[in-house]
């Protein structure tokens, strides 16, 4: 393979503009093309077929970054064959006209929501949730409040209180395996 030195173009206050493999041995990942503007803002395209676009470092750049798709009706897709990980030290927010979520694999297809203090989930009309088996598990409380109707439909409906001991040995036994992966 030829070694052929880099085209750069570099305007002194503005900017560099680079096409040509990197050739630094102490590189981990060696670009071909790499832009980076006056800040430390860049954009790099690797020889391994990745790519970074990297925002200023500078405290003063408060505008912040963007990826705008103004066409009406075409789609942004981003889509990737292994994991996308998206992490933010401030607030993450989505917002759409209809929002949808699946998880495909149904050996590890799960959709997990975890928050070091509440999550709270508000609808303006109604909030339906549907499996084959449901647990809520409170570790304090459960309250269920309605100023309307408050209902329980079922085939069997049983309320275990296991102070009073009124409760069947057996139906304990069964709760009691059911709910042991809830208690801690």
């Amino acid at each position: 393979m030829a070694n052929i030195p880099p085209i750069i173009i570099n305007h002194p206050e503005d900017g560099v503009f680079y096409i040509g493999r990197e050739r630094d041995e102490n590189v981990r990942r060696p670009r071909d093309i790499g832009i980076m503007g006056s800040s430390s803002a860049s954009m790099r395209l690797f020889h391994d077929g990745g790519f970074e676009l990297r925002s200023s470092d500078d405290a003063t750049a408060e505008q912040g970054s963007s990826i705008l798709q103004v066409c009406d009706g075409a789609p942004l897709i981003i889509k990737s064959h292994g994991d996308i990980l998206i992490e933010c030290d401030g607030r993450f927010s989505v917002e759409a006209n209809d929002i949808r979520m699946s998880a495909n694999n149904a050996d590890e297809g799960d959709i997990t929501l975890k928050a070091k203090h509440d999550i709270n989930i508000d609808a303006d009309n109604r909030i339906i949730a549907q499996s084959e088996n449901v647990v809520l598990s409170g570790t304090a409380k459960i309250l269920s409040f309605s100023a309307g109707w408050n209902m329980m439909v079922g085939n069997v409906i049983r309320f275990h209180e296991p102070t009073s001991q009124l409760i069947p040995p057996v139906l304990g036994d069964y709760l009691n395996e059911q709910t042991k992966t809830l208690k801690k």
